[in-house]
C-alpha cells in the first residue's frame, strides 16, 4: 500500500479539492489529431500480454494511416507498478495532453484509481477485467471496460466446472498478488451466492514451488483453479501426469497462449481458459464481422509471427472505438468523445460492444467461452466432459506359469 499512498499524494498535489468533471473542450498536443497513450506491462511477469497489446495497437495504426481524424499513439511501459500506472495516467492527461488513454495493465478499480481517472478527465479504456461496471463509481463517466467483468468470469468458471462435474474437490491456487488475481475473491463470492462450498485457497510462495498439500492431493482432486504463474500450473500438470490423475486446470483470463502453453504438452492436454468465442473463426465466414475477425487474425499472424489472443483483440478494439468516437465528436474535445463513446453499439474483434451513460461495461457477456489447446491452436473446449486425459491403468503383471512338478521315480 506504500506505493499506492505515494500515488495518492502525487495526485492530490495536482488539485487539492477538485469539483466534479465536466465535459469541456481541452487543449491537445496536436489540434485535429487524436492522441492516445497506451499504458502497458512491457516488462515483468506480464510482458507477453503487454507485447500482444502493443503489437495489436501498432497493427491498427499501420492499417489506418488515413484515419479521419488521424490517430497518434504513444506506448508507455508501467512495468507492473500500480504507482507508475497512476503517475503515467496523470502525465498523459496534464503533460502530454492526450485525448484518451488505453490501460492494458490490470487494475483494481478502487477509490484511488477512480479518483485518478476523474482527475485525468479523459476517456480511459480498460483492457483488463475489473470487478464491475465503472458507471456510477468515482471517475466512472470517463472509464470504459472492454473486458468481461470479474463477476462474469467467476460465473462462467463455476458454470463450466459444475457442468463438467469437476468443481469438487478442487483448490484455488494463487500467488497472492491481488493486483493480478482479484478473481479469487470474486470466485468465492460467486460460490457463496450459489450456496456452494468455498474452495480452499492455497498461496504459492515466492520461489514458485508447488506446496506439499497440492502434491499430496492430486490423486483426489478433480480440478485446480490455477491463478498462479503459468510455470507453476505447468508443474502441476506434470505432477498430475506422473501420478495418473485426471486433474483439469482452469487458467485465468490473463493467460497468453503464446506463453509456455503452446510448448508444454502436459499443460495443453489439461488446461482450459476463458476468452471470447469470436476468436475461433467459423467454418464458413458468413457475416462482415466474421470476415473482419478472420482478416485481423491473418494480418496479425503475418506481421508478428504468432496468433493473436484476447489481449491483442481487445487492444485493437480499443483504438477502433476511440477512432469511431473521434469521428463523431472531433479530435479536440475529450468530453464530446466520451459522450460519443456512450452512444456506441458496434461489433468488433473481441466482442460486440454496447455503451450508454449508465453502462460503461461494453462487451457482450455471452461471448465468454472456454478455450483449450488443440492441434497447435486454441479451440473451443467441449461443453461437457473433462478435457483432461483419461488415466491409462497400468497393465497387470504377466502371470508366470507355475513350474511343473519334477518327475519322481
Amino acid at each position: 500500500m506504500g506505493a499506492r499512498a505515494l500515488a495518492v499524494i502525487l495526485l492530490a498535489a495536482a488539485c487539492t479539492s477538485p469539483g466534479p468533471s465536466v465535459a469541456t473542450p481541452t487543449p491537445t498536443a496536436e489540434p485535429g489529431v487524436v492522441s492516445v497513450t497506451a499504458l502497458l506491462d512491457l516488462s515483468g511477469p506480464r510482458a507477453s500480454v503487454g507485447a500482444q497489446q502493443r503489437n495489436a495497437l501498432q497493427l491498427w495504426t499501420e492499417q489506418h494511416p488515413r484515419a479521419t481524424p488521424p490517430v497518434r499513439l504513444k506506448v508507455v511501459d508501467v512495468a507492473g507498478s500500480d504507482a507508475r500506472l497512476l503517475i503515467e495516467l496523470k502525465r498523459a492527461a496534464t503533460e502530454d495532453l492526450a485525448d484518451a488513454v488505453i490501460v492494458g495493465a490490470p487494475v483494481v478499480y478502487d477509490d484511488t484509481f477512480g479518483r485518478a481517472v476523474d482527475l485525468a478527465a479523459l476517456p480511459v479504456m480498460l483492457a483488463q477485467p475489473v470487478a464491475a461496471d465503472p458507471a456510477g463509481r468515482a471517475g466512472g463517466r470517463w472509464a470504459f471496460a472492454l473486458a468481461p467483468s470479474l463477476a462474469r468470469l467467476a460465473a462462467a468458471l463455476v458454470d463450466d466446472a459444475v457442468r463438467r462435474g469437476v468443481l469438487v474437490p478442487s483448490l484455488a491456487l494463487s500467488d497472492a498478488r491481488d493486483r493480478v488475481d482479484p478473481v479469487t475473491a470474486t470466485l468465492a463470492a460467486e460460490l457463496e451466492k450459489r450456496d456452494l462450498e468455498p474452495l480452499t485457497r492455497i498461496t504459492i510462495g515466492t520461489d514458485g514451488t508447488i506446496p506439499p498439500v497440492v502434491r499430496s492431493s492430486l490423486s483426489v482432486l478433480r480440478s485446480v483453479q490455477c491463478f498462479a504463474p503459468l510455470p507453476v500450473c505447468a508443474a502441476i500438470a506434470r505432477e498430475a501426469r506422473s501420478s495418473g490423475s485426471p486433474l483439469m486446470l482452469y487458467l485465468p483470463y490473463g493467460t497468453s497462449t503464446n506463453d509456455q502453453l503452446k510448448d508444454d504438452r502436459d499443460l495443453a492436454l489439461r488446461a482450459v481458459w476463458p476468452s471470447s468465442r469470436t476468436l475461433i473463426p467459423p467454418t464458413v465466414l458468413r457475416t462482415d464481422e466474421d470476415h473482419a475477425r478472420a482478416a485481423f487474425a491473418k494480418d496479425y499472424s503475418a506481421r508478428f509471427g504468432a496468433r493473436p489472443d484476447i489481449h491483442a483483440a481487445i487492444a485493437y478494439d480499443a483504438l477502433s472505438l476511440l477512432a469511431d468516437a473521434a469521428g463523431r465528436a472531433g479530435a479536440d474535445d475529450r468530453g464530446a468523445q466520451r459522450d460519443a463513446l456512450e452512444r456506441i453499439t458496434i461489433p468488433l474483434i473481441a466482442s460486440t460492444y454496447t455503451f450508454a451513460q449508465d453502462r460503461h461495461a461494453g462487451p457482450d457477456g455471452t461471448d465468454v467461452a472456454y478455450l483449450r489447446w488443440d492441434l497447435g491452436a486454441p479451440a473451443l473446449a467441449p461443453l461437457f466432459g473433462t478435457v483432461a486425459p483419461t488415466p491409462t491403468p497400468s497393465p497387470a503383471p504377466a502371470r508366470t506359469a507355475s513350474p511343473s512338478p519334477s518327475a519322481t521315480r
